[in-house]
C-alpha cells in the first residue's frame, strides 16, 4: 500500500496570486483616486486647475505605477520559488504502515542559495484516531514525530520498517513527540484525503491485530510442542565397528 498525494499547484498559484493582489491595492487606490480628482475638476467643473496640480497627479500617478510594477514582478518571482519548494517539500506519503506528512514553511536566502524549511510528521498508521477536514486545514488526531528543521538535513529513504532518515542521528534523536498534527489544506479535495487516510489507518489495525493474533497462536503453538531431550536414533551417526576390515 503506497501512495504519494501531491500538493496542487493550481491552488498555491491562486494563493499567491491573491496575495499579490492585495499588495498591489494601495497602488491602484491612489490611481482611482487621481482618476477621480481629475474627471470631478476638468470635466464635470470645467475649473482651471494649477500647473503644480497637475504636476502633482503625474509624479503621484507615475509613484503609484512604479510601485504596482515592481510588486507584480517581486511577487511572480517569489511565486514561482515558493511553488517550487512546495512541490518539492508538501506532500503526504503513505508506505506500508507508515505515513509522512512533509509541508514547506519557508525560505531564506543564505549564503546566495535558497535555503528551503519544512515541518514534517512519521506517523504509524495505526495509531491514528481520527482525521478531519476543517475548512483549509487538515487535523489528524494521532501521535507522531515531529521534525521543523532545513529540508535537506531530514531528507529520507523508504525501508521496509517505515524510512530511515539519511543523516543517521535522526533515526533515534530527531524530532520531537506530539499528540496531533494540523497542516493547510495545500491539495485537492481535503475531504477525500482525510477520507483516504482514515481508510488506510483502519487497514493498518486491521492488518496490526492479524499479525498479532498470529504470532500469539505461533506462541501457544510452540509452548505445548514436547522438546525431546535426545535426539532420536534415526538422527544419530552409526557407529562403526573398529574391527571391520577396509575395502
Amino acid at each position: 500500500m503506497r501512495r504519494m498525494i501531491r500538493v496542487s499547484e493550481k491552488r498555491l498559484a491562486a494563493r499567491y496570486s491573491r496575495r499579490i493582489f492585495l499588495a498591489s491595492i494601495p497602488a491602484l487606490t491612489v490611481l482611482i483616486s487621481l482618476l477621480a480628482v481629475v474627471v470631478v475638476f476638468v470635466i464635470y467643473l470645467d475649473a482651471d486647475v494649477p500647473q503644480e496640480v497637475y504636476l502633482t497627479i503625474f509624479y503621484a500617478a507615475y509613484a503609484s505605477t512604479a510601485y504596482g510594477a515592481v510588486v507584480c514582478l517581486i511577487g511572480s518571482i517569489m511565486e514561482d520559488i515558493l511553488i517550487k519548494a512546495h512541490r518539492e517539500n508538501t506532500y503526504i506519503q503513505i508506505s506500508g504502515s507508515v505515513m509522512v506528512v512533509s509541508q514547506h514553511s519557508r525560505s531564506a536566502y543564505i549564503d546566495g542559495k535558497w535555503v528551503h524549511y519544512k515541518k514534517m510528521w512519521v506517523i504509524d498508521l495505526a495509531d491514528v484516531e481520527n482525521v478531519e477536514c476543517i475548512r483549509n486545514h487538515l487535523t489528524i488526531k494521532t501521535k507522531a514525530r515531529y521534525f521543523h528543521e532545513d529540508a535537506s538535513w531530514i531528507s529520507y529513504h523508504k525501508t521496509d520498517d517505515g524510512i530511515s532518515f539519511d543523516r543517521w542521528w535522526y533515526n533515534e534523536n530527531g524530532g520531537k513527540n506530539v499528540d496531533s498534527v494540523d497542516i493547510t489544506d495545500f491539495y485537492t479535495f481535503g475531504d477525500r484525503i482525510a477520507d483516504h487516510i482514515d481508510h488506510c489507518a483502519g487497514k493498518s489495525r486491521q492488518r496490526e491485530l492479524r499479525r498479532q493474533a498470529f504470532r500469539n497462536e505461533m506462541l501457544e503453538i510452540a509452548k505445548n510442542v514436547k522438546r525431546p531431550q535426545r535426539l532420536p536414533d534415526r538422527y544419530k551417526e552409526p557407529e562403526r565397528n573398529p574391527y571391520r576390515s577396509k575395502l
